[in-house]
């Protein structure tokens, strides 16, 4: 619960610089809160989701209506009033898998480019050998085919407050994650053939003799016994067409980079914006006539947040796993996961204080999701609930016990919890106050405490909830937090295959032999074929008869030539998952939700998405 008392708020920092320690209220523009997570609408055929609150214009709102013709006084420095009404904002929820599936198809996008870009410039150079046998014979690889990408939770540090961040770190290094996407633009089997149709990267390209391209090396037997041999044979040709080779290659780039890359831009588009299933009653169709048969409905429901392109913002979505928990094993599993994530972080980076006060609205929160009316008459929630005492008690009564401010709380679980809930709301005054727990805690540190005064929560409670995985939805709303989906496009200067792509997590032969054969593979080469001129005298009756063979020195050579890889200075599509905190700010947006940059209105026809989900979420 935040200061102003909703029940599930976030605060969205919108990205960009910031100046030397601003105050919290300063860093927000968007508020995301009232998650709309009622079963009973649920049920009823409406879907989940967040409200997104424009914190500016709600503050406007709250101060009631304003003519300047009237009361020009009143109103300066205030937004047209029209504006200011136009504060709240929806964002359905998609499934986990869903967006997993999404990332795979921006993978395959990506993987699409890369296929047109090199078999595009190695056909033109190598044209007519390689035009025969990609755009006239057919010859062509697999279908591209990659896997789902395994879930990857990133804690971006420029969403984690500093304070935290420096005092997480204090005892050694703290794992923030990647990007999921790191390492995946590339294909998953490096092949000798395209795998992509040819008619792809063959569009517009004609058989092309001349100019000739080289006059091939060559060595000349007589009788077995080498006479004569052009200098550099086997691997140079005897002349090489040097201007032509490079006017080919540069030729092909500039196709590749400018229409091939167009039309990946236009498919990463498609794949974002476009909701699946791919009307509002097919979504709703989803949605089972109880609460034990909603199960985890696959549904992508994305919000442009201005979009994805560079310099805009992301196209996010937010994410569960499942809409409510049916298996009460399963369920305190992830409520175990949850603890460990806590109490890591918190025994790196908290004082005894700050470890109570997570103890109890752990165990709040847990009682909360715990009794919840979703799982009312489920089996198996006696013993998940006598776990969390377990798991609780012990711990919490010692650390009560030995701090001055707590002493007097006794009692059973609840009213320990009750009464330190109560006294710990000193906590956060002397936080908002002073930052300073060295008092209450009698002996813990002081730190400095970027923009706690206005921070909702003990922050570092809150900020630890960065590190919490995706879950249900009963789940975010005990705890306090939401998981997101985020797409964005980054500018990036590397080559095609990316020479980065090594994990060096787990230097072993294999990942070398894969990596050196991935670049090898796809260097920018002209074929030359080196000939032997075996000249015999044969009984026919006697003559003499001179005649190519296959050389014998090595098979085709290759030639290489400049730029000899594939470069690439462009934006690609990344793609992320994010947990963000009640009350604190998400990372990597800008701009207004459902308003996309006009670029990206012109790379596809967008599907309007506020009438979509307005059928959808019955608002």
């Amino acid at each position: 619960m935040n200061a102003k008392g909703l029940p599930l708020a976030l605060l969205l920092l919108l990205s960009g610089a910031l100046g030397a320690e601003p105050r919290y209220e300063d860093w927000t523009k968007y508020l995301l809160s009232a998650p709309d997570y009622r079963l009973e609408q649920i049920v009823k055929g409406k879907w989940p989701y967040l409200e997104v609150l424009r914190k500016d214009r709600l503050q406007d709102y709250q101060k009631g209506p304003c003519d300047p013709q009237k009361d020009p006084q009143g109103c300066q420095g205030r937004m047209p009033w029209a504006e200011a009404q136009a504060h709240e904002f929806y964002l359905p929820l998609s499934s986990l898998e869903a967006t997993r599936e999404v990332a795979r198809d921006l993978r395959r996008a990506w993987q699409r480019f890369e296929e047109r870009y090199y078999w595009r410039v190695i056909t033109e150079l190598n044209n007519p050998a390689f035009w025969f046998a990609y755009c006239w014979a057919g010859i062509r690889g697999p279908e591209l085919a990659p896997p789902l990408p395994d879930f990857r939770l990133q804690v971006p540090s420029e969403g984690v407050d500093p304070a935290f961040l420096d005092a997480a770190t204090r005892q050694g290094p703290l794992d923030m994650g990647r990007w999921a996407s790191a390492g995946l633009h590339s294909l998953d089997r490096y092949l000798p053939v395209p795998q992509v149709d040819p008619r792809e990267f063959c569009d517009g390209l004609g058989m092309q003799i001349l100019p000739l391209m080289y006059i091939p090396g060559f060595k000349v037997l007589l009788q077995g016994y080498e006479v004569f041999r052009t200098p550099g044979y086997p691997s140079k040709p005897l002349w090489f067409n040097w201007d032509e080779a490079n006017a080919r290659v540069e030729r092909a780039m500039q196709k590749a980079l400018t229409e091939y890359y167009l039309d990946y831009q236009k498919e990463v588009a498609r794949i974002l914006l476009t909701p699946r299933p791919s009307t509002p009653q097919e979504v709703l169709n989803l949605l089972g006539g109880d609460f034990r048969s909603l199960g985890a409905p696959k549904a992508y429901l994305p919000v442009p947040w201005q979009g994805h392109l560079l310099g805009g913002g992301s196209v996010v979505a937010p994410v569960y796993t499942e809409l409510v928990p049916t298996d009460p094993t399963a369920l305190w599993n992830q409520v175990q996961s949850l603890w460990n994530a806590y109490k890591g972080l918190i025994d790196r980076a908290g004082s005894e204080v700050e470890k109570v006060y997570l103890y109890v609205h752990f165990y709040r929160a847990a009682r909360t999701l715990f009794d919840s009316k979703a799982f009312y008459g489920l089996p198996g929630m006696d013993a998940v609930k006598e776990n969390l005492v377990k798991l609780v008690e012990a711990p919490l009564r010692s650390l009560a016990q030995s701090l001055p401010v707590l002493r007097g709380c006794a009692g059973s679980l609840d009213q320990v919890a009750s009464c330190a809930a109560l006294a710990l709301k000193k906590v956060d005054l002397a936080v908002k106050g002073v930052g300073n727990l060295q008092d209450l805690g009698g002996g813990g540190q002081a730190e400095p405490i970027k923009a706690a005064r206005e921070s909702p929560g003990l922050w570092k409670f809150e900020e630890a909830k960065r590190w919490l995985p995706p879950s249900s939805l009963p789940v975010y709303e005990a705890f306090g937090y939401a998981s997101f989906f985020q797409a964005q496009n980054i500018l990036e200067a590397t080559t095609v295959p990316d020479i980065r792509n090594i994990d060096l997590s787990s230097v072993n032969l294999g990942n070398w032999i894969s990596w050196a054969w991935n670049q090898l593979s796809r260097l920018v080469v002209y074929w030359h074929v080196p000939l032997t001129i075996d000249a015999r005298v044969e009984y026919c009756p006697p003559c003499v008869l001179a005649y190519p063979s296959l050389p014998l020195e090595g098979p085709v050579q290759p030639l290489a030539i400049s730029p000899y890889v594939l470069p690439f200075a462009l934006e690609r599509t990344h793609w992320r998952w994010i947990s963000v905190p009640e009350g604190y700010e998400v990372p990597g947006v800008r701009g207004t939700p459902y308003k996309p940059l006009g670029d990206l209105s012109a790379l596809t026809s967008l599907v309007d998405l506020s009438a979509f989900y307005r059928i959808l979420l019955g608002r």
